[in-house]
């Protein structure tokens, strides 16, 4: 006769009962995409307006050396979390000489433009990183150097004014379009001391007229413009 069978005592379960069922996935909210980590790149632009004074010597606002101009800034850094980005970024100010320059350019019938080189360290916090709309406030400091260049029937000279960016304050929104691709508005105050001075003509540095400020001064940048932003 066959062996007797033996049994658990009870029915094996079925691998399609329920309980064999996979976890439920949590879907993310409404509209929201994962949060970005690694590698992060952005361009952005605008417009920039000087403001206070470029050095302590009397009646010396910014604005009259420097005209508004059109920064392009490039940021490349890494998010080491959900929220946090390191990074550095550098740009380059495009424009024209201020009110009292313009009127010496052209009285000594000069070609006259103007440009702000700026680079350094920066760190961004982003508010709502899942989201498809993400609010990011950040924080940098480095170097700036704004130069007035003149050309004329005699050669080619230029004014460098060097110094530290003691902070560079941002604030924007990213709109997450996809996990690849984002872009949105930017606001941007760079605020900062020039510390330095160099005249050159035709490539060759004027000892005299190069040094030291004697006396130095707070000035700022203030700007409002658009960022695009890759794996925002």
């Amino acid at each position: 006769s066959a062996p007797p069978v033996m049994t658990l005592g009870y029915d094996a379960p079925s691998f399609e009962d329920p309980a064999f069922d996979a976890p439920p996935v949590k879907e993310p909210a409404d509209g929201a995409l994962p949060a970005a980590r690694g590698v992060q790149m952005a361009v952005r632009s605008g417009y920039a307006i000087p403001m206070g004074d470029a050095t302590g010597a009397g009646a010396d606002e910014l604005s009259s050396s420097f005209g508004g101009q059109v920064p392009v800034l490039i940021e490349v850094g890494v998010k080491s979390g959900d929220s946090v980005f390191f990074g550095l970024y550098a740009g380059l100010g495009f424009g024209g000489p201020g009110s009292a320059a313009d009127a010496q350019c052209s009285s000594s019938g000069l070609s006259c433009d103007a440009q702000t080189f700026r680079i350094g360290p920066e760190v961004q916090v982003h508010l709502h990183p899942a989201g498809k709309v993400n609010p990011w406030l950040g924080y940098g400091l480095g170097l700036e150097i704004s130069t007035i260049s003149m050309r004329g029937p005699g050669g080619n000279a230029s004014m460098s004014l060097m110094g530290v960016e003691l902070a560079h304050l941002m604030a924007g929104v990213d709109f997450r379009l996809s996990s690849a691709l984002g872009a949105g508005p930017v606001l941007d105050l760079s605020l900062a001391q020039y510390s330095s001075m160099t005249m050159e003509l035709n490539g060759v540095e004027v000892p005299g007229a190069s040094g030291q400020i004697a006396e130095t001064a707070l000035h700022a940048w203030l700007s409002l413009g658009a960022r695009l932003v890759l794996f925002p």
